[in-house]
């Protein structure tokens, strides 16, 4: 049996398809007869001749048709196997009124879904297995319409049915929403395993008129004054020709800054930055506020305002300070120092060199250096061939006591260490090796200083130290002076927030030029290449670098030129607070990238947010996590516990998926274990759910992601008044289960007088013209 498509679900087969063949032939034998016997016949005139030759020819083929058996088959749907889904919108941004008639979404979706006697649903429901769905955040099955959702997860709610249906008869899906999904994103790539998907898309004709905050981020900075730059997104439909002012505020504090905007069309974005200074430390929720100066008839105020968090790190921080002599930079740098609360300097400064061994008769019986004289422990205080340190805040009583660290015990806790005034020789070989890996591998700051033996002063050429600077040294010539020069920033350097001090170029230009002249400057070579240069001395010669940074392994290195910073604060008091803030933003910068014992990291995942920790051993390489407890303060100040798990290809990183959705903050909060030895470490972020705002983002239907999903599964864009159309043309919708139907042509006797209609034509077409 063989068969011939007429349409998608319809065909013609023939089960005496083996006479087709005799069939044709016997067709072509009448055709040429039937041509001899009117080609004989020259009276009749020739358009009579044709058509009556092929009345007789259509007739004998229709003939031959019906002894082929012909049978017209079609397959359609099997009414009550195939499912069809409805998902409706239940969110809130369903309940915006319309401006012309005042009637919102919600109650067009109502008055579509009342039921009618041969309505669109009564029709549907008789082909298909009718299955109500609404959605919001997720998928509910057959519940109560409230219009209550915080979220319009079209994406995730079709995935739900796609899952839901595995392995069953799903026909279509027919999604009724105002065309503003909050993951469109996500609908990207959403047509695999998906049947065919029509939206109906129920959207005033007319734009609404509405103010809101599209996008907030909060980034930190190395600015003092502004530590925290907000960038925030502003639409507006139809405000042509109004002023709006947007304000930063801290979540129940006052507002930290203000701006004003005039918008010049009815639809338009203003992108204004914010730098504020938040009073709290650490993580910040800060809230962006947007309104009209003139009160206005707003579509929603849900979307006026946005909240961030800005993730600052937050100590404490230990730097550790060695100075060759007690000098005026480190003076200056601890009364700077003394102002940060997150920071904490250890100072380890040397008053007296190594001396020669000798045996020394000043007194009889006395060994010690004389600087001990008058103490009581005399067998415990240094010799005269050792060095003699201050040590200033120190952790423990024993922190530091036998000099500079030896061992990655001692001077892997600090977070930067600031070298000043030291020369090369004063450490060992395993000493400046152990810098060099506290840098590499550790992913510590350092930072040189240029004193009197800094530098090529201080015999840093071809040492494991020198290696990791960012300037090249040359071997020191005996008897060169020091340079004199001012201070300036490079074009690199004033794009550096923590090397700028004022907020303009102009204010920070004017500032430059009012720095005094430094009188002692170490002259370099060159820079090594990936160093920035960010500050330069202008001399009466010639330029030479001042400030250079250099990214060294995981952390970073750093080189001041200068041995008399300490001018600057002897100015005035205006320079000295200068002084002091400049001292502050370099610290914070040497900080900034340094890795920390315990960290916590929050990333947004597609159903919720993943939350990570990872803890580093003394050596700050990763260990097993077990002993790390997790806990997430909500929005309504409950703490909730978590329980992460071991990643399983990271080792030392603990995960935790976190699914809460309540609008508002989100604070989470890292715990080690205390020992005996080491005091309980905590690391915290914070994340914000602004599932309101995203709800109410766009008032305009997504209609170009509405056509593109109904595309690529196959389906297309409805509108309620075409729905009754939209039901009769399921019939052609191809359909997962179908059942198929036959019915013989050849019993039809409108095929038989079809036949005899042909003959009695040509019949009667020979006696109209009175032929033979």
């Amino acid at each position: 049996m063989t068969g011939i498509p007429i349409i998608a679900d319809t065909r013609i087969v023939w089960p005496e398809s083996g006479w087709i063949l005799p069939g044709i032939i016997a067709l072509a034998v009448i055709a040429a007869a039937l041509f001899i016997s009117y080609r004989g016949k020259p009276w009749i005139p020739v358009r009579i001749r044709w058509l009556a030759g092929s009345l007789k020819w259509l007739g004998f083929a229709l003939l031959l048709f019906f002894l082929l058996r012909p049978e017209i088959v079609r397959t359609h749907n099997r009414p009550g196997t195939n499912h069809w889904a409805v998902l409706l919108d239940n969110s809130r941004s369903m309940t915006l009124q319309d401006q012309d008639d005042g009637k919102s979404r919600a109650d067009r979706v109502k008055a579509l879904l009342e039921p009618e006697p041969e309505g669109w649903q009564e029709k549907l429901g008789k082909d298909f297995i009718l299955d109500r769905f609404s959605f919001d955040q997720r998928l509910h099955h057959r519940a109560p319409l409230d219009f209550g959702g915080n979220a319009s997860a079209l994406a995730r709610s079709l995935g739900e049915v796609r899952d839901r249906y595995q392995g069953r008869p799903l026909a279509g899906i027919l999604v009724v929403t105002d065309g503003s999904p909050t993951d469109t994103a996500a609908l990207e790539g959403m047509h695999a395993g998906l049947p065919p998907v029509f939206p109906l898309v129920i959207a005033p004709d007319k734009p609404l008129l509405d103010l809101s905050v599209a996008s907030a981020t909060a980034r930190a900075t190395l600015f003092e004054d502004a530590p925290v730059i907000v960038d925030a997104s502003i639409s507006a439909l139809g405000l042509a020709g109004k002023t709006v002012i947007a304000t930063v505020k801290e979540h129940g504090g006052e507002v930290l800054e203000e701006m004003r905007h005039d918008f010049a069309e009815d639809q338009g974005t203003w992108n204004p930055r914010f730098q504020v200074r938040p009073e709290a430390t650490g993580t910040a929720f800060l809230e962006v506020e947007v309104k009209p100066v003139d009160p206005l008839q707003e579509a929603t105020l849900e979307n006026n305002r946005r909240m961030v968090a800005a993730n600052r790190d937050s100590g404490p921080y230990r730097v550790l300070y060695l100075g060759g002599r007690p000098n005026f930079e480190h003076k200056f740098l601890q009364r700077a120092l003394e102002e940060d609360p997150d920071v904490s300097l250890t100072s380890l400064i040397r008053i007296a060199r190594r001396e020669p061994k000798f045996q020394m008769k000043s007194r009889e019986g006395e060994t010690s250096n004389p600087l001990y004289r008058g103490f009581e422990d005399q067998e415990e205080a240094e010799r005269f061939d050792e060095v003699v340190f201050i040590r200033l805040n120190t952790k423990e009583g024993d922190e530091l006591d036998g000099g500079f660290p030896k061992t990655t015990g001692g001077l892997f806790p600090f977070d930067a260490v600031i070298l000043d005034d030291v020369e090369a020789e004063f450490f060992t070989r395993d000493q400046q090796r152990l810098l060099q890996r506290y840098v590499s591998e550790r992913g510590g700051s350092v930072l040189m200083l240029g004193g009197m033996e800094s530098l090529d002063a201080g015999g840093y050429h071809d040492t494991a130290i020198g290696e990791m600077l960012p300037v090249y040294l040359d071997p020191a010539t005996p008897g060169e002076e020091p340079i004199s020069g001012r201070f300036g920033l490079t074009r690199e350097g004033l794009l550096e927030p923590w090397a700028r001090l004022r907020k303009t170029e102009a204010e920070e230009e004017r500032r430059l030029r009012d720095m005094p002249e430094f009188q002692n400057i170490h002259r370099l070579p060159a820079i090594r290449p990936g160093a920035m240069e960010v500050g330069k001395f202008d001399s009466a010669d010639a330029s030479s670098a001042a400030l250079v940074v250099r990214r060294y392994g995981r952390g970073h290195t750093a080189m001041i030129a200068a041995t008399d910073l300490w001018r600057w604060g002897l100015r005035d008091p205006a320079s000295h607070a200068d002084m002091d803030k400049t001292w502050r933003q370099l610290t914070r910068w040497l900080l900034s990238d340094v890795p920390r014992p315990l960290a916590v990291k929050v990333e947004a995942a597609a159903n919720g947010q993943l939350v990570t920790t990872r803890l580093l051993g003394e050596d700050f390489l990763p260990v097993e996590s077990g002993g790390v407890s997790l806990r997430v303060r909500r929005p309504d100040d409950t703490w909730t516990s978590l329980s992460p798990r071991p990643n399983a290809e990271t080792t030392g990183l603990l995960e935790v998926l976190h699914t809460d959705t309540a609008p508002g903050p989100y604070l989470a909060e890292a715990t080690t274990r205390a020992t005996a030895t080491k005091p309980a470490q905590t690391a915290r972020t914070g994340w914000v759910v602004n599932a309101l705002q995203d709800e109410y983002l766009a008032l305009k239907p997504d209609m170009e992601a509405m056509n593109r999903l109904a595309t690529t599964t196959g389906g297309r864009v409805l509108s309620t008044g075409g729905l009754d159309e939209f039901v009769r043309s399921l019939a052609d919708l191809p359909v997962p289960i179908t059942e198929t139907r036959s019915e013989p042509l050849w019993h039809s006797p409108w095929w038989l007088a079809a036949a005899l209609a042909c003959f009695i034509g040509e019949w009667s077409l020979r006696r109209w013209k009175k032929l033979p």
